[in-house]
């Protein structure tokens, strides 16, 4: 093989080839730069002497072969005629004092990203302090660059549908929210905290997220969300997320269900509670034997059968509802059907669906879920998982943008 194939092959175009020696899994590769002058740092002239060679850096570079590849680089002694300054020889492709060239520094963050340190040192090989040095300063660059990118994004959108939900440190305890580019699928931003107060204090040291103007927001029920997006955003139209009202009608379905099994024989008992999922399945997603399953429990109480009839024609009129006045009417004979089911459980369910029933109506305007932000919400929570959580918040927050928006990662 020629001479500059073998330099194309190992990626080497500044160098000369001299030796090229295998130790059991390691190569081992004796080069010398192709240039014999180097500008001086000072004066900026290439007069300069050649002094010698002080020492042979062995420097790691990129894996090939199923082998380690090592650089033996001269560290050729320079000095200036013109300032008389003494220098060593400078490699563009290594940084000054380092044992890692930067082709191979720039794997270690696709390595580590979705992944731990631990993980990342064992497969390449490397010591975890380095993975962990390399990997926290591409962060530091990369999130500026990726938030900055899809944040531009937004602003550029004519029709920007923002979603906002939140995602617990610690369920129960402690919650972030988490600001959603819909229309671009995105993750624009993680705001600590999911009151009013902590909501607004962020976005107004944010003036890029203050620019936005969204068509939409969708996002639950939560009352604080809805309150902040009227008045962070007030021309925009608040959507109330499909899947979170829909819990409502299948958990309403779910209670009835409970109570059903207390007044049933034992055998009818012990099969609602079996095959509870199948009532909560939406009608047209059951196959052949679980709609014969349903319509054996059905068969159990008159008011299980009406309130699960309910439920479809809820979803009937998600999917069915062609325009938003008929969306609208649609709405109302559905709540009709809902009065007529004389049981608490329905009625208290009702409340809240009198409560939003314009939010929940909004979705009719533009067709946006949070389906997306909830997986959004599972990638982060596999992240805790993953790192047993992060102590520091600035890690913490830089990870999850670059998780989320892997597509907009620009590596070295």
């Amino acid at each position: 093989m020629h001479s500059h194939s073998i330099k194309n092959l190992w990626d080497l175009p500044q160098l000369n080839i001299v030796t090229t020696e295998k130790v059991e899994q390691q190569i081992f590769i004796e080069v010398l730069p192709i240039e014999h002058k180097q500008p001086c740092p000072i004066c900026n002239s290439c007069q300069k002497i050649r002094r010698g060679i002080g020492y042979t850096r062995k420097v790691r570079h990129l894996d090939a072969f199923g082998c380690q590849v090592y650089l033996k680089l001269p560290a050729i002694r320079l000095s200036c005629k013109d300032s008389t300054t003494s220098i060593v020889c400078d490699y563009s492709f290594v940084a000054p004092k380092k044992r890692y060239t930067k082709a191979f520094e720039a794997i270690l963050p696709k390595q580590a990203i979705r992944s731990t340190i631990t993980h990342t040192a064992r497969v390449t090989e490397t010591p975890a302090s380095t993975v962990t040095r390399v990997v926290r300063a591409w962060k530091k660059v990369a999130v500026l660059q990726v938030q900055q990118a899809c944040q531009q994004k937004a602003l550029n959108c004519p029709n920007l549908v923002l979603g906002i939900d939140d995602f617990a440190i610690r369920k129960g305890h402690t919650y972030n929210t988490g600001l959603h580019d819909l229309r671009n699928g995105t993750f624009l931003d993680v705001i600590k905290g999911r009151t009013i107060n902590e909501l607004e204090t962020y976005f107004h040291t944010q003036y890029s997220l203050c620019a936005l103007k969204p068509r939409a927001i969708v996002m639950d029920l939560a009352k604080a969300y809805h309150t902040f997006a009227k008045s962070m955003y007030p021309e925009a139209i608040r959507i109330a997320d499909r899947f979170h009202v829909n819990r409502y009608v299948t958990e309403a379905l779910q209670t009835i269900r409970r109570s059903v099994q207390k007044d049933v024989a034992p055998f009818a008992k012990k099969d609602l509670k079996q095959h509870f999922r199948i009532l909560g399945k939406r009608n047209d997603q059951l196959s052949v034997e679980e709609r014969a399953v349903l319509e054996r429990l059905l068969q159990y109480a008159p008011i299980l059968r009406r309130v699960y009839e309910w439920k479809e024609m809820f979803i009937d009129w998600y999917d069915c509802s062609s325009s938003y006045r008929r969306a609208k009417k649609g709405y109302q004979c559905w709540l009709k059907k809902g009065e007529a089911i004389n049981h608490p459980t329905v009625q208290n369910c009702l409340k809240t669906m009198y409560n939003w029933r314009d939010e929940i109506c909004n979705y009719h305007q533009l067709r946006f879920t949070n389906a997306a932000v909830e997986g959004k919400n599972n990638l982060i929570k596999a992240l805790q998982h993953r790192h047993f959580f992060t102590r520091n918040p600035e890690h913490y927050k830089e990870s999850i943008l670059l998780e989320c928006n892997m597509e907009w990662i620009q590596y070295y």
